[in-house]
């Protein structure tokens, strides 16, 4: 939840470079939909529709998704979105994924015997930073964690954001957003980010959740997306309850264990009685 809500803080203030960013969109303007075509079926707090206008005067809708890590459902998600802000809006609608995390199985395309349905793939972890601190586009910089970074570059990010000229408030959405995603690369960094800037910080309603107990619950869910990754890089599209039953698991020390079994087992099956058996013992 905390990564969602990171990405919108940072979407309300700058949508505009984010598309123009990371899709290439030659865009005028943007505003999100806040309020949801009465047909739609609850939208996830990862998913961000709004309605653009591009140079040409052109308008769209753009669904864009943040996900950490690709899941195979996120297709028919996009599609299901698609058909239902078309029959509200009557405009070309465009979905685009913007992806935290390395997996397997994405594809820019879903095809079966009726339809075929494309969107736009954006892996952010083959981002050069250096190339969006060589643009200079601040914006962007919270998501640069999440890039193809060094230490150095994130705090280069966090020193160009903190002496910008930007409002109070719009530093500390920003810099308590860079803190978050830092937390999927490295909890010490995270951490060193959240003490340098706390007098900031504090300015935004974000930084409730770079505290020690989000930081926490950031690194519990990286624990789950690593061991997840491990087994659909292994063994391809992972039955669904399977991950759901790897993704309630509470405990950082059963999900290491668990990421250790993952990249030794022979099969899902070996997989899954191994993971019964970590459950049980701390039940039991």
């Amino acid at each position: 939840m905390q990564y969602d809500l990171a990405a919108k803080a940072v979407l309300e203030h700058g949508k505009e470079a984010i598309i123009r960013c990371f899709l290439g969109l030659p865009l005028e303007e943007a505003e999100l939909i806040e309020e949801l075509p009465q047909e739609t079926v609850s939208l996830r707090r990862s998913d961000f529709p709004m309605r653009i206008r591009l140079k040409s005067g052109e308008e769209r809708i753009l669904i864009l998704e943040f996900q950490t890590r690709w899941e195979s459902d996120i297709p028919l998600r996009l599609l299901d979105y698609t058909v239902r802000f078309k029959l509200k809006y009557h405009l070309p609608v465009w979905s685009a994924v913007l992806v935290f995390r390395k997996g397997g199985g994405i594809s820019e395309v879903y095809e079966n015997d009726v339809i075929r349905f494309s969107y736009k793939v954006v892996k952010l972890w083959e981002i050069k930073a250096r190339e969006i601190l060589r643009e200079g586009e601040i914006w962007v910089y919270p998501f640069i964690p999440v890039m193809d970074c060094s230490e150095k570059e994130i705090f280069e990010a966090e020193r160009r954001i903190y002496e910008s000229e930007l409002s109070g408030g719009e530093k500390a959405d920003l810099l308590s957003a860079l803190a978050i995603f830092a937390g999927l690369k490295d909890e010490d960094i995270a951490t060193k980010l959240l003490k340098r800037r706390r007098d900031i910080m504090i300015e935004s309603p974000t930084y409730r959740l770079i505290k020690e107990e989000g930081i926490r619950e950031g690194m519990l869910e990286e624990a789950k997306e690593m061991v997840l990754e491990a087994l659909s890089t292994r063994f391809g599209v992972l039955p669904l309850d399977l991950a759901q039953k790897v993704k309630s698991i509470q405990l950082r020390e059963v999900l290491r264990q668990l990421l250790r079994v993952a990249v030794t087992v022979e099969s899902l099956d070996e997989f899954e009685e191994q993971l019964k058996k970590a459950i049980g013992e701390r039940r039991g």
